[in-house]
């Protein structure tokens, strides 16, 4: 009995991995046929995963680049650190993926033997008709093509399936635990349910209703203690990592969300937002959760077996969670602005769940009888075949993908790394590759790769001359030397700061944001020097350098309002003459009848009484200001029409002023381009 039992387990676990293992080579293979060699990787974004990974590897963790400092840019805290052990075992470069594919696979291997364990038929009525879902169990996993694009992706999407497999186990541990040992079990699904938020944010909204199971299967235990242990954990992982980000980079969200979600942007109005999130709700509900299945009709039968999983007394706790975390995480996924794209990566987390709850269908339906296992096995085929016709587009799609990033992000980081001399540090745009196989080190333009503290990410929601300011921050030797960056993404820094001297251009782009990648040298002439102060001022604030903003309180009129925008015009240096060098300045507009407003630094060096304030802006026609100190009156300034080729200067004497006084400037006619605030004495 024993050895028949062996034999069965060897048999399973062979039937486990033929799928999983033929559906991998069915995807790697024709890859590595078109990057000719190169491990496939079709998304940049993996090799992000491998900058962190390295990072842990060399003793820098929640770093993207040793020396950068902390990053809360990463998708996942947890998949760098699964991905460091091979780095350290000389999976090298994009060999790296090559372990991230093995590790996939285990993963996948380790998400069919949790879904056996939950779908093997426990002694009763119906044990005998519904042994079977655990054999067609591997098959749920693979069957849907675009959820196998992210498995195989080198994300972490098949690190998450792992982690949910095993959380839904230690949820059903609970409830057959004897009452000494549950409240240990609870706390395993809370640690859990940690790893799965740790490993893909949004699986917060499976992780909330996995506690709650948890605890509703508490028993004789108290209810708020069950509830407790298995929410703890969660909570403890989303404080800790909010407080770290608040800590190092002034934000409580992650890079992440300050740079991808729709809410973040301060521009649109709320109407506008929602309508985005809308087109996202319906691009992912049509291409995700209806032509991936295989169309509308065949897209319900998914939905239908979770539903009967609902349903079921002995599967609903499982169910019920895992039907809200697929749509609820869904609909969190809705607020990212590239939800839409990098071939719906966002929504694999979505279908792992729905693909988990409706195998747990099957088996209660099976579980009925052998008329109702029938039907069960009718419904599982046509659920599993649907999606089937997608392999083709899915595969093809993977293998471009993975050329494309190849020749292009790849081909990038050999050319940069042959240049003579070795460029110091390259500026780049959510890049991972690059400096991954450059070995150069880089500054992260749009803020997910973090650099020492510097709010990138919020900068670029802003605006390119919002980041340009940052970049005026460092010292002249800290800056980027090189710009790697698609020309359409960078306008007003790739073509002021940089010179073009060599590019990579891609055929059949399919993933790229544009088909070619310019390589540019740098010249931040235009730049003011770090630390450059004008005399006799005693405050200043630097409008769209954010850190300047924050540290002043500064208020720019948003919705609709306070774009930021970038000139570089001679003139700005203090000297009066047309003639004197160029120099860059970023600013905002402030549209007609609105306003903007800062607070006088604590450190500036004035006693309360009189001050003139030095507004900079550049040419344009005639305009009207508001000034108004703190609770006083406004006073109007009339501002003549300037010329368009130099930067202008309005000044306004104050009468009484004092350290934390609110200045207000309000545009009363005509719309103010304001860039730059002096507080003189006078």
């Amino acid at each position: 009995m024993w050895r028949a039992s062996r034999v069965r387990l060897l048999l399973w676990h062979a039937s486990a991995a033929i799928p999983v293992l033929g559906a991998a080579a069915a995807f790697y293979a024709p890859a590595l046929a078109r990057t000719r060699g190169v491990w496939p990787a079709p998304l940049d974004d993996v090799y992000i995963h491998f900058g962190f990974a390295r990072a842990a590897a060399l003793g820098h963790p929640l770093s993207w680049i040793p020396g950068n400092g902390y990053s809360s840019g990463g998708t996942s805290l947890t998949y760098p650190l699964a991905l460091a052990p091979g780095y350290l075992l000389g999976f090298r470069g994009p060999w790296l993926g090559l372990f991230a594919a093995l590790l996939a696979c285990a993963a996948l291997l380790d998400l069919c033997r949790s879904l056996r364990r939950l779908l093997e038929p426990r002694a009763g009525p119906g044990a005998a008709s519904s042994r079977w879902v655990a054999w067609v169990a591997p098959l749920f996993v693979v069957a849907v093509p675009l959820l196998d694009w992210s498995w195989f992706s080198g994300m972490e999407v098949a690190l998450l399936g792992a982690v949910l497999g095993r959380a839904l186990v230690a949820v059903r541990r609970v409830e057959l635990a004897p009452p000494a040992r549950r409240p240990a079990e609870q706390l395993r699904v809370g640690l859990l349910a940690a790893l799965l938020v740790a490993t893909r944010p949004e699986a917060v909204a499976l992780a909330a209703p996995l506690a709650v199971a948890a605890a509703h299967a508490a028993g004789s235990l108290g209810a708020v203690a069950s509830l407790a242990r298995a929410s703890l954990p969660t909570a403890l992982l989303l404080g800790a990592h909010a407080a770290a980000n608040r800590a190092f980079t002034g934000e409580w969200g992650a890079a992440g969300a300050v740079r991808k979600l729709i809410l973040a942007n301060p521009y649109p109005t709320p109407i506008e937002k929602a309508v985005e999130v809308i087109k996202n709700l319906a691009a992912l509900r049509v291409q995700a959760l209806e032509s991936a299945l295989g169309g509308p009709s065949w897209a319900l039968f998914l939905p239908l077996l979770g539903a009967i999983a609902a349903l079921d007394r002995r599967s609903r706790r499982l169910a019920v969670p895992l039907l809200i975390g697929a749509y609820g995480s869904l609909l969190l996924v809705a607020l990212n602005a590239t939800a839409r794209y990098q071939n719906l990566r966002y929504a694999a987390p979505s279908l792992a769940m729905l693909l988990v709850a409706a195998a747990l269908g099957v088996e209660a339906l099976a579980r009925r009888g052998r008329l109702a296992a029938g039907v069960a096995a009718a419904l599982a085929f046509a659920a599993l075949a649907a999606p089937s016709r997608g392999f083709a587009r899915q595969i093809d799609h993977f293998a471009r993908a993975s050329a494309n990033i190849a020749g292009q992000h790849v081909e990038v980081a050999r050319r940069l790394g042959a240049r003579a001399p070795r460029p110091r540090r390259v500026l780049l745009g959510d890049a991972g590759a690059i400096p991954y196989l450059s070995g150069i080190p880089a500054i992260d333009g749009l803020g997910l790769g973090g650099y020492r503290g510097m709010p990138f990410a919020r900068a670029s929601v802003h605006g390119v001359p919002a980041v340009v300011e940052l970049i005026e921050r460092l010292d002249a030797a800290e800056r980027p030397d090189v710009f790697a960056l698609y020309p359409s993404w960078w306008g007003g820094l790739a073509d002021v700061f940089g010179r073009r001297v060599d590019a990579v251009k891609i055929e059949d782009n399919v993933m790229c944001a544009a088909d070619e990648k310019v390589i540019y040298e740098a010249d931040w002439s235009a730049l003011a020097p770090p630390g450059e102060r004008r005399d006799g001022v005693v405050d200043e604030v630097d409008i769209a350098d954010l850190v300047d903003e924050r540290a002043h309180r500064y208020a720019f009129p948003s919705p609709r309002g306070g774009w930021v925008i970038g000139a570089l015009l001679p003139g700005g240096g203090g000297g009066d003459g047309a003639d004197s060098a160029p120099r860059f300045d970023a600013g905002r507009l402030i549209p007609e009848g609105r306003e903007q407003s800062f607070a006088i630094g604590s450190v500036a060096a004035i006693p309360r009484g009189p001050a003139v304030l030095v507004l900079r802006t550049d040419g344009g026609g005639p305009i009207a200001l508001g000034v108004a100190v703190a609770a006083g009156g406004e006073v109007r300034v009339e501002v003549a029409e300037r010329p368009a080729d130099r930067w202008s200067e309005i000044r306004v004497p104050l009468r009484d002023v004092a350290p934390g006084d609110r200045i207000r400037i309000r545009s009363l006619l005509g719309t103010f381009r304001s860039f730059h605030v002096w507080l003189m004495r006078p």
